[in-house]
């Protein structure tokens, strides 16, 4: 009587025909993988977990985070700009370049503001920073510092946005609601960013009140002991 060949099969099973294609399956010559498919398997591997090209693209656009759709608009409406602008070879160079630099400007205001209404403090810290090369010329964004100075929930957005504010003190607008806000903070960081911000950029009636909130002691006694000090060496 033959020796029965027994394959080894993956699963028992009862079907005779399954067990006899397993049984020629188990029969086939097992040969080795080619040097190029080996090195192709191990190229596929070690890159298996590598960030793809557009993943990365996507986080560069900021598509990943909340304000994402903004930038994807901005992108589409760039792009809407940037065909028309193309598709009109009779307007000359200089007017196609200042129509673009135009729409960018507009689109990286926007932006700016949508950081400065964002949720995460970090969002609205970063817009702070970039709305201050707007600030001389633009209400809107001025309005929205101020409001980031005087409400804000973080301290440090308040100081930055009171340091970008710099320049429009001397604004009767901005001048008021930033010494009103000195009068009744209690947040040291927040005084001194405005006591610094008096010192640099206040007139004669702002640097007033700030000696006078000094010798009140309405002040961070460190910060009182600073406008005194320097109130003094600058009358000497």
């Amino acid at each position: 009587m033959p020796d029965k060949n027994t394959p080894s099969l993956p699963f028992e099973s009862g079907d005779a025909n399954e067990q006899k294609l397993w049984a020629a399956l188990a029969g086939l010559p097992r040969t080795e993988p080619s040097t190029r498919l080996r090195q192709g398997f191990y190229d596929q591997l070690e890159h298996a977990g590598a960030e793809h090209w557009s993943g990365r693209l996507r986080k560069w656009l900021g598509l990943g985070s909340n304000s994402g759709w903004l930038t994807a608009a901005a992108c589409v409406l760039l792009g809407f700009g940037t065909a028309q602008l193309l598709g009109e070879p009779r307007a000359p160079e200089s007017d196609r370049l200042a129509a673009l630099e135009q729409s960018v400007a507009t689109l990286n205001r926007e932006l700016v503001l949508d950081r400065l209404r964002a949720d995460a403090p970090g969002t609205r810290l970063q817009g702070v920073y970039q709305a201050s090369g707007f600030a001389q010329d633009d209400a809107e964004i001025v309005q929205a510092l101020l409001q980031r100075a005087t409400q804000d929930r973080a301290a440090s957005v308040r100081s930055a946005a009171i340091d970008a504010l710099g320049p429009q003190l001397g604004s009767a607008a901005v001048g008021n609601e930033l010494m009103d806000l000195l009068e009744h903070t209690d947040s040291p960081i927040v005084q001194l960013a405005l006591v610094d911000l008096v010192l640099r950029n206040g007139n004669r009636q702002q640097l007033a009140l700030l000696v006078k909130l000094a010798d009140e002691q309405r002040l961070h006694p460190d910060l009182a002991t600073h406008v005194q000090n320097s109130i003094r060496s600058d009358a000497i």
